[in-house]
């Protein structure tokens, strides 16, 4: 009986990544994309940034949904950082509250855990975590929505992540 070949780096988080976006397929985006979502739809985001503590920059991926009508929003997401080395990505269970305000501008506070993998020429690790984040998203008349947003992820090795995205 032939073993499975355990000894290569990545092999860990490759079936939850793919899960999660086979998961981001299924939940593509529907509706008026120009506002914030509606209680029955769902939207999709991409985002890139830098993981600042390892000085590494991140590509991801998101669905936004609405949670009732008091402005709470469930926002799973997935976050891949290509290291020298290895790579490291997290899986991100998400919720925040969108504040009243009465500018063009949507600003959120939240938080939720995280599952990261981290792989290496050396070994492979899987650590949990939690994010604690705010951000800023700019109502737009079109289809896209540009945000910023800001979260310290609390795990192992703590990092300060600094995104940019958009939703549609």
């Amino acid at each position: 009986m032939k073993t499975p070949d355990t000894s290569r780096p990545g092999r860990p988080a490759t079936l939850p990544a793919a899960a999660f976006l086979t998961l981001l397929g299924l939940l593509a985006p529907t509706g008026n994309a120009g506002a914030a979502p509606a209680d029955d739809e769902i939207d999709f985001g991409l985002r890139a940034g830098i993981y600042a503590d390892a000085s590494d920059a991140f590509l991801g991926a998101e669905i936004l949904g609405r949670m009732g009508d008091k402005g709470w929003f469930y926002n799973p997401n997935l976050e891949w950082v290509p290291r020298d080395g290895g790579d490291l990505i997290t899986l991100n269970a998400d919720f925040h509250y969108d504040f009243k305000v009465d500018e063009p501008v949507y600003v959120w506070a939240g938080g939720g855990p995280a599952l990261v993998f981290k792989n290496n020429r050396r070994n492979d690790d899987t650590d949990l975590g939690l994010n604690l984040l705010a951000g800023i998203g700019f109502k737009t008349e079109g289809p896209l929505r540009p945000y910023v947003q800001a979260k310290i992820l609390l795990a192992d090795d703590t990092e300060a992540v600094l995104a940019f995205g958009i939703r549609f």
